[in-house]
Protein backbone atom coordinates (compact mmCIF):
# COMPACT_ATOMS: atom_id res chain seq x y z
CA UNK A 1 0.00 0.00 0.00
CA UNK A 2 1.10 3.14 -0.72
CA UNK A 3 1.08 5.86 1.93
CA UNK A 4 2.17 8.94 0.11
CA UNK A 5 -0.07 11.61 1.71
CA UNK A 6 0.35 15.35 1.66
CA UNK A 7 1.93 14.79 5.50
CA UNK A 8 4.45 12.61 3.74
CA UNK A 9 5.75 15.04 1.51
CA UNK A 10 5.94 17.24 4.50
CA UNK A 11 8.41 14.35 6.39
CA UNK A 12 10.64 14.35 3.34
CA UNK A 13 11.28 18.26 3.05
CA UNK A 14 12.03 18.01 7.06
CA UNK A 15 14.80 15.88 5.65
CA UNK A 16 15.67 17.68 3.17
CA UNK A 17 15.61 20.45 5.53
CA UNK A 18 13.30 22.14 2.83
CA UNK A 19 9.90 22.61 2.77
CA UNK A 20 7.46 21.71 -0.34
CA UNK A 21 3.99 23.49 -1.22
CA UNK A 22 1.10 21.32 -0.43
CA UNK A 23 -1.89 21.76 -2.90
CA UNK A 24 -5.53 22.14 -1.89
CA UNK A 25 -5.95 19.58 0.01
CA UNK A 26 -0.97 5.58 23.74
CA UNK A 27 1.59 -1.04 35.68
CA UNK A 28 0.65 -3.85 35.02
CA UNK A 29 -3.36 -4.52 35.85
CA UNK A 30 -3.75 -5.52 39.34
CA UNK A 31 -7.08 -7.48 38.28
CA UNK A 32 -8.37 -8.64 35.27
CA UNK A 33 -11.46 -6.86 33.69
CA UNK A 34 -14.12 -9.35 34.14
CA UNK A 35 -17.40 -8.92 32.76
CA UNK A 36 -19.91 -11.79 31.28
CA UNK A 37 -21.75 -9.24 29.13
CA UNK A 38 -20.20 -5.79 29.22
CA UNK A 39 -22.53 -3.31 28.21
CA UNK A 40 -21.48 -1.22 24.92
CA UNK A 41 -20.31 2.65 25.93
CA UNK A 42 -21.78 6.02 24.53
CA UNK A 43 -20.38 7.99 22.51
CA UNK A 44 -20.13 11.52 21.96
CA UNK A 45 -21.91 13.18 19.06
CA UNK A 46 -19.02 15.58 18.66
CA UNK A 47 -15.83 13.83 19.76
CA UNK A 48 -14.24 16.82 20.88
CA UNK A 49 -16.39 16.82 24.54
CA UNK A 50 -19.59 14.89 25.65
CA UNK A 51 -21.85 18.35 25.59
CA UNK A 52 -22.77 17.25 21.64
CA UNK A 53 -23.08 21.19 21.36
CA UNK A 54 -18.72 22.06 21.82
CA UNK A 55 -16.31 21.32 18.86
CA UNK A 56 -13.54 19.45 19.46
CA UNK A 57 -10.78 22.23 19.96
CA UNK A 58 -6.63 21.67 18.17
CA UNK A 59 -5.53 22.83 21.72
CA UNK A 60 -7.28 20.21 23.66
CA UNK A 61 -5.21 17.99 25.90
CA UNK A 62 -4.39 14.37 24.92
CA UNK A 63 -7.29 12.10 26.65
CA UNK A 64 -6.63 11.23 29.96
CA UNK A 65 -7.23 6.97 30.27
CA UNK A 66 -9.04 6.19 33.53
CA UNK A 67 -7.85 3.07 35.71
CA UNK A 68 -10.89 1.07 33.84
CA UNK A 69 -9.87 2.08 30.72
CA UNK A 70 -5.62 1.24 31.36
CA UNK A 71 -7.02 -2.05 32.84
CA UNK A 72 -9.57 -3.14 29.80
CA UNK A 73 -6.92 -2.60 27.39
CA UNK A 74 -4.53 -5.08 28.82
CA UNK A 75 -6.72 -7.49 29.00
CA UNK A 76 -7.53 -6.83 25.66
CA UNK A 77 -3.57 -6.71 24.71
CA UNK A 78 -2.88 -10.46 26.82
CA UNK A 79 -5.89 -11.75 24.64
CA UNK A 80 -4.73 -10.81 20.96
CA UNK A 81 -0.87 -11.13 21.54
CA UNK A 82 -0.42 -13.84 24.52
CA UNK A 83 3.05 -14.72 24.80
CA UNK A 84 3.98 -11.54 23.10
CA UNK A 85 2.45 -9.64 25.35
CA UNK A 86 4.96 -7.17 28.10
CA UNK A 87 3.50 -6.80 30.55
CA UNK A 88 6.15 -4.95 32.53
CA UNK A 89 6.14 -1.94 29.15
CA UNK A 90 2.71 -2.62 28.55
CA UNK A 91 2.85 -3.78 25.01
CA UNK A 92 3.60 -6.14 22.81
CA UNK A 93 6.38 -7.20 20.13
CA UNK A 94 5.19 -9.22 18.03
CA UNK A 95 4.85 -10.25 13.65
CA UNK A 96 2.30 -7.96 11.80
CA UNK A 97 1.57 -7.78 8.28
CA UNK A 98 4.05 -5.64 5.90
CA UNK A 99 2.02 -2.35 5.24
CA UNK A 100 4.18 -2.31 2.11
CA UNK A 101 3.70 -5.77 0.40
CA UNK A 102 1.94 -7.67 3.02
CA UNK A 103 2.98 -10.75 2.12
CA UNK A 104 5.16 -10.71 5.07
CA UNK A 105 5.75 -10.58 8.43
CA UNK A 106 7.58 -7.78 10.31
CA UNK A 107 8.43 -7.00 14.10
CA UNK A 108 6.43 -4.55 15.53
CA UNK A 109 6.45 -2.94 19.08
CA UNK A 110 2.62 -2.78 19.49
CA UNK A 111 0.99 -0.71 21.86
CA UNK A 112 -2.95 -0.12 23.06
CA UNK A 113 -3.71 3.47 22.07
CA UNK A 114 -7.88 2.95 22.66
CA UNK A 115 -10.37 0.94 23.44
CA UNK A 116 -14.77 0.53 23.11
CA UNK A 117 -17.10 -2.10 24.69
CA UNK A 118 -19.69 -2.66 21.99
CA UNK A 119 -22.12 -4.79 23.83
CA UNK A 120 -23.61 -8.24 23.70
CA UNK A 121 -19.94 -9.91 25.03
CA UNK A 122 -17.74 -7.87 22.09
CA UNK A 123 -15.10 -5.05 22.04
CA UNK A 124 -12.93 -3.43 19.68
CA UNK A 125 -9.23 -3.05 20.26
CA UNK A 126 -7.02 0.01 18.21
CA UNK A 127 -3.59 -0.23 18.94
CA UNK A 128 -0.44 1.26 17.40
CA UNK A 129 3.12 -0.26 15.82
CA UNK A 130 6.38 0.71 15.42
CA UNK A 131 8.64 -1.18 13.80
CA UNK A 132 11.23 -3.08 16.31
CA UNK A 133 14.84 -3.64 15.99
CA UNK A 134 16.87 -6.38 17.25
CA UNK A 135 16.71 -5.52 20.84
CA UNK A 136 12.71 -5.38 20.60
CA UNK A 137 12.18 -2.23 21.13
CA UNK A 138 10.73 0.23 18.91
CA UNK A 139 12.93 2.20 16.40
CA UNK A 140 11.05 5.24 15.16
CA UNK A 141 12.58 8.61 14.05
CA UNK A 142 10.70 12.03 13.63
CA UNK A 143 9.41 11.52 10.39
CA UNK A 144 8.33 7.67 11.08
CA UNK A 145 4.49 7.65 11.16
CA UNK A 146 2.84 5.64 13.44
CA UNK A 147 0.71 1.89 12.02
CA UNK A 148 -3.24 1.47 12.65
CA UNK A 149 -4.34 -1.73 13.63
CA UNK A 150 -7.67 -2.66 14.88
CA UNK A 151 -8.80 -6.15 16.64
CA UNK A 152 -12.26 -7.28 16.86
CA UNK A 153 -12.82 -9.43 19.92
CA UNK A 154 -16.03 -11.59 21.34
CA UNK A 155 -16.34 -12.44 25.11
CA UNK A 156 -17.33 -16.02 26.31
CA UNK A 157 -19.19 -16.69 28.77
CA UNK A 158 -16.21 -17.79 30.96
CA UNK A 159 -15.41 -14.14 30.36
CA UNK A 160 -12.31 -15.09 28.24
CA UNK A 161 -11.70 -12.34 25.24
CA UNK A 162 -11.18 -14.04 21.89
CA UNK A 163 -9.73 -12.15 18.36
CA UNK A 164 -12.45 -12.93 15.47
CA UNK A 165 -11.05 -10.11 13.33
CA UNK A 166 -8.06 -8.22 13.06
CA UNK A 167 -6.88 -5.53 10.68
CA UNK A 168 -3.32 -4.44 10.47
CA UNK A 169 -1.26 -1.71 9.82
CA UNK A 170 -4.00 -0.35 7.70
CA UNK A 171 -2.75 3.11 7.80
CA UNK A 172 0.04 4.99 8.37
CA UNK A 173 -0.43 8.56 10.54
CA UNK A 174 1.40 10.79 12.54
CA UNK A 175 4.99 11.22 13.56
CA UNK A 176 7.96 9.68 15.77
CA UNK A 177 6.27 6.79 16.11
CA UNK A 178 2.69 7.38 16.89
CA UNK A 179 -0.63 7.69 15.21
CA UNK A 180 -1.50 10.90 16.88
CA UNK A 181 -4.88 11.18 19.20
CA UNK A 182 -7.37 8.62 18.52
CA UNK A 183 -10.84 8.94 19.66
CA UNK A 184 -14.00 7.34 19.20
CA UNK A 185 -16.84 9.18 17.89
CA UNK A 186 -20.01 8.63 16.02
CA UNK A 187 -20.64 9.77 12.33
CA UNK A 188 -23.92 8.94 11.88
CA UNK A 189 -26.90 7.80 14.32
CA UNK A 190 -25.77 3.92 14.04
CA UNK A 191 -22.21 4.59 13.17
CA UNK A 192 -19.39 3.88 14.66
CA UNK A 193 -15.89 5.79 14.07
CA UNK A 194 -12.27 6.75 14.75
CA UNK A 195 -11.18 10.34 14.54
CA UNK A 196 -7.43 10.75 14.48
CA UNK A 197 -5.72 13.93 14.88
CA UNK A 198 -2.48 13.71 13.21
CA UNK A 199 0.39 15.95 12.39
CA UNK A 200 3.94 16.82 12.05
CA UNK A 201 6.48 19.81 12.76
CA UNK A 202 9.49 20.22 11.02
CA UNK A 203 11.88 23.25 10.57
CA UNK A 204 9.27 25.64 11.97
CA UNK A 205 6.06 24.61 10.50
CA UNK A 206 3.46 22.37 11.74
CA UNK A 207 0.37 20.57 10.45
CA UNK A 208 -2.28 19.06 12.21
CA UNK A 209 -4.70 17.03 9.68
CA UNK A 210 -8.21 14.70 10.61
CA UNK A 211 -8.56 10.99 9.79
CA UNK A 212 -11.91 9.42 10.60
CA UNK A 213 -12.65 5.64 10.08
CA UNK A 214 -16.06 3.89 9.61
CA UNK A 215 -15.42 0.94 12.64
CA UNK A 216 -18.14 -1.47 11.25
CA UNK A 217 -18.69 -5.41 12.08
CA UNK A 218 -15.11 -6.32 12.01
CA UNK A 219 -13.91 -4.20 9.31
CA UNK A 220 -12.33 -0.71 8.95
CA UNK A 221 -12.93 1.95 6.44
CA UNK A 222 -11.36 4.88 5.81
CA UNK A 223 -13.41 8.10 5.41
CA UNK A 224 -10.48 10.48 5.11
CA UNK A 225 -6.83 10.51 6.05
CA UNK A 226 -6.07 14.36 5.77
CA UNK A 227 -8.64 16.91 6.32
CA UNK A 228 -6.53 20.07 7.20
CA UNK A 229 -7.49 21.31 10.55
CA UNK A 230 -4.64 23.58 11.65
CA UNK A 231 -0.89 24.90 10.60
CA UNK A 232 1.78 27.74 11.95
CA UNK A 233 5.26 28.52 10.35
CA UNK A 234 5.68 30.29 13.94
CA UNK A 235 9.04 28.26 14.57
CA UNK A 236 10.34 29.58 11.61
CA UNK A 237 8.95 33.29 11.78
CA UNK A 238 12.32 35.34 11.54
CA UNK A 239 12.87 38.74 9.64
CA UNK A 240 13.66 37.48 7.03
CA UNK A 241 10.20 35.34 6.82
CA UNK A 242 8.00 37.34 4.61
CA UNK A 243 4.63 35.66 5.88
CA UNK A 244 3.67 33.81 9.39
CA UNK A 245 0.63 32.96 10.11
CA UNK A 246 -1.52 30.59 12.66
CA UNK A 247 -4.16 28.82 11.97
CA UNK A 248 -6.75 26.39 13.73
CA UNK A 249 -10.30 24.58 12.99
CA UNK A 250 -12.37 23.31 15.55
CA UNK A 251 -14.87 20.24 14.19
CA UNK A 252 -17.90 19.04 14.71
CA UNK A 253 -20.61 16.32 13.03
CA UNK A 254 -23.83 17.61 12.32
CA UNK A 255 -26.95 15.47 10.35
CA UNK A 256 -26.14 14.99 6.81
CA UNK A 257 -27.86 17.89 5.51
CA UNK A 258 -28.53 15.09 2.18
CA UNK A 259 -30.09 12.72 4.39
CA UNK A 260 -26.68 10.04 4.12
CA UNK A 261 -25.72 7.73 6.48
CA UNK A 262 -22.13 9.82 7.37
CA UNK A 263 -22.93 13.09 9.42
CA UNK A 264 -21.52 15.98 7.77
CA UNK A 265 -18.00 17.62 9.22
CA UNK A 266 -18.76 20.83 10.27
CA UNK A 267 -15.32 23.25 10.75
CA UNK A 268 -14.56 26.85 12.31
CA UNK A 269 -11.46 28.06 11.63
CA UNK A 270 -9.67 31.00 13.45
CA UNK A 271 -6.67 32.50 13.17
CA UNK A 272 -4.28 35.34 11.87
CA UNK A 273 -1.91 35.94 8.86
CA UNK A 274 1.10 38.65 9.19
CA UNK A 275 2.97 39.98 6.69
CA UNK A 276 6.12 42.27 6.65
CA UNK A 277 5.14 45.93 6.18
CA UNK A 278 6.23 47.12 2.50
CA UNK A 279 8.93 49.74 2.33
CA UNK A 280 9.84 49.46 5.56
CA UNK A 281 13.78 49.61 6.60
CA UNK A 282 14.89 48.36 9.90
CA UNK A 283 18.38 47.25 11.38
CA UNK A 284 19.96 43.98 11.13
CA UNK A 285 18.71 43.00 14.79
CA UNK A 286 15.68 44.18 15.23
CA UNK A 287 13.02 42.67 13.91
CA UNK A 288 10.57 43.95 11.21
CA UNK A 289 6.99 45.84 11.83
CA UNK A 290 4.30 43.38 10.11
CA UNK A 291 0.10 43.90 9.54
CA UNK A 292 -1.56 41.28 10.86
CA UNK A 293 -5.05 40.07 9.32
CA UNK A 294 -7.08 38.27 11.33
CA UNK A 295 -8.76 34.58 9.62
CA UNK A 296 -12.46 33.24 9.98
CA UNK A 297 -14.00 31.01 8.12
CA UNK A 298 -16.39 27.71 7.99
CA UNK A 299 -16.44 24.71 6.12
CA UNK A 300 -18.78 21.86 5.75
CA UNK A 301 -17.38 18.51 4.60
CA UNK A 302 -19.63 15.99 2.75
CA UNK A 303 -19.26 12.11 2.10
CA UNK A 304 -19.29 11.55 -1.28
CA UNK A 305 -19.65 7.91 -0.95
CA UNK A 306 -15.80 7.27 -1.02
CA UNK A 307 -14.59 10.53 0.98
CA UNK A 308 -15.33 13.54 2.85
CA UNK A 309 -14.74 16.57 0.77
CA UNK A 310 -15.44 20.33 0.82
CA UNK A 311 -18.76 21.07 0.01
CA UNK A 312 -19.45 24.47 1.43
CA UNK A 313 -17.46 27.26 2.50
CA UNK A 314 -13.52 26.96 2.27
CA UNK A 315 -10.48 25.82 4.72
CA UNK A 316 -8.25 28.24 5.05
CA UNK A 317 -5.81 26.38 6.29
CA UNK A 318 -1.87 27.24 4.41
CA UNK A 319 -0.48 24.49 2.82
CA UNK A 320 3.28 23.73 4.37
Amino acid sequence: MNYRTPLTVLMACAMLAACSDKTVTRSDVAADVAASAPAAEPEAASASTPAPTAPASEDKNEVVKSDIDRAREAELMRAVFGKDYRADSDDALTELADPEQHADKLSYVVSAVASKLLGNGRAVLVANAETANTEGTAESAHVTQGLLNVFFLTQSDAGKWKVTKRAENIAALGSSGQLGEVQWTRLGQDTLGLAIRHGYTGQGYTITQLALFEVGDGAVTMLSQGIDLHSDNMGACTEEMDECWDVSGNWRFATAQGGGKFDDLLIDFSGFKEKIKAGVKVKPDQDPPRTSTPITAHARYVFDGKTYKLAEGHNPVPGV
